[in-house]
C-alpha cells in the first residue's frame, strides 16, 4: 500500500501495519511557496499508477508539472520527468507497455486545450511523445482542457477519451494519436467527466455533468449554491427543468 503526500512517500504492507519504505517530502517536494497563490497545489499528487513489475508512476504538481516514477520494490526515486501542464489522469497499457498521461490547462493561442503525453513503461528516461493536442477533426474544434482517458489491452489499438465540455465519448487510435470517432451519450449532459473501464464486461463506465438547482426548498441543493456565489443557469434536465 503506497501513500503519498506533501509528507512524502511511504510504503505499507498490504494491511496497513509495517511500513517498509519511507521517502521524506523534503525529497520529493519543493519549499512551500511563503505567499498567497497557488498553494493548493502544492506536492499534490493528481493520480498513480504501476505497471506491477517495476515502477510506480505518480503525476505531481511540484513548482511544475512532472511525472515522479519510483521502484516497485524499493520506493526508491527512479526520476522526475517534465510534462504537459496539469496532468490529471494516468492509465498503464500493458501491452504497449506505456503511460498515457491526460493534461489540462494547455494553452494554445489564449485557449485551453487538452493533450496528451506517452512515457514507455519500458525506458522512463526514453524519449517521450508529448504535446499531442486532441482535436475533434469532424467538428474543427479542440477538446477542452479537462477530461479522462481509458486505455486497456482488450480494447486493441484503440482507447476513449471524456470531456467536461461535451456530452461525447471520443475513440482515439493509439498508434496515431488522433481522435477517429465520436459518440453522443446524452444531449441533456453538459459534459463527461471521469471515467473507468471493465474489462469483464467491456463497459466503460462515464460520470456525466448537469446542472443543478439550488437556493429554494425542493431543490437539489437546498438553500445552499456551495462555495461559490450563485449565478442564472438553464438546466435542461431533472425535476426543475
Amino acid at each position: 500500500m503506497w501513500l503519498f503526500g506533501e509528507l512524502g512517500v511511504s510504503v505499507y504492507s498490504p494491511d496497513g501495519t509495517e511500513q517498509k519504505h519511507h521517502i521524506d517530502g523534503s525529497l520529493i517536494c519543493d519549499p512551500k511557496a511563503d505567499f498567497d497563490g497557488p498553494s493548493y497545489k502544492y506536492c499534490r499528487f493528481e493520480d498513480i499508477v504501476s505497471d506491477g513489475k517495476k515502477y510506480v508512476w505518480a503525476a505531481v504538481h511540484r513548482g511544475k508539472p512532472t511525472i515522479d516514477v519510483f521502484d516497485i520494490n524499493t520506493a526508491s526515486v527512479v526520476g522526475s520527468f517534465d510534462t504537459c501542464e496539469s496532468p490529471t489522469s494516468l492509465e498503464y497499457h500493458p501491452l504497449r507497455e506505456e503511460i498515457w498521461v491526460r493534461c489540462s490547462d494547455v494553452s494554445v493561442n489564449s485557449t485551453l486545450q487538452s493533450n496528451l503525453d506517452v512515457f514507455s513503461a519500458i525506458s522512463p528516461t526514453g524519449d517521450v511523445q508529448v504535446d499531442i493536442l486532441m482535436k475533434d477533426r469532424a467538428l474543427h474544434e479542440d477538446l477542452s482542457s479537462n477530461g479522462y482517458s481509458v486505455v486497456h489491452n482488450t480494447l486493441g489499438d484503440v482507447g476513449f477519451l471524456t470531456d467536461t465540455d461535451l456530452p461525447s465519448l471520443f475513440k482515439i487510435d493509439l498508434s496515431e494519436k488522433v481522435i477517429v470517432d465520436k459518440f453522443e451519450l446524452s444531449p441533456l449532459s453538459h459534459g463527461l467527466n471521469e471515467a473507468v473501464y471493465s474489462p469483464v464486461n467491456r463497459h466503460i463506465f462515464v460520470r456525466s455533468e448537469v446542472c443543478c438547482t439550488c437556493g429554494f426548498e425542493g431543490a437539489d441543493l437546498g438553500d445552499s449554491c456551495g462555495r461559490r456565489s450563485g449565478y442564472n443557469v438553464t438546466t435542461t434536465t431533472g425535476p426543475f427543468q
